[in-house]
């Protein structure tokens, strides 16, 4: 994605995260749904990491690559117990 800033797993606790969805639509929000009950299997399976797109508040999209701890409908556990809001991912790349 364009203007993207690759970051650190462990930076993403630097940052404040909105609490509106990124995403539009309830189609959308399925999909991303899809997308993250996959990645926690590959990570769980396969110690596979997975990249996030991670849009703040601003607009601005932030990039990191970490394995999938844990997810819920409302959070995702990244490697090293860091917290992303599942409403501020705009994509996971496996």
């Amino acid at each position: 994605m364009e203007n993207t800033r690759v970051i650190n797993p462990s930076d993403v606790r630097l940052y404040y995260f909105g609490s509106k969805d990124v995403l539009k639509t309830e189609d959308e929000r399925k999909h991303r749904k899809r997308k993250l009950e996959r990645a926690l299997a590959l990570t769980h399976a396969a110690q596979q990491q997975v990249s996030f797109l991670i849009q703040l508040p601003t607009g601005e999209i932030l990039q990191t690559q970490s394995g999938l701890l844990d997810y819920t409908d409302g959070f995702v556990v990244i490697r090293g117990g860091y917290v992303v809001p599942v409403g501020a991912i705009v994509d996971i790349a496996i």
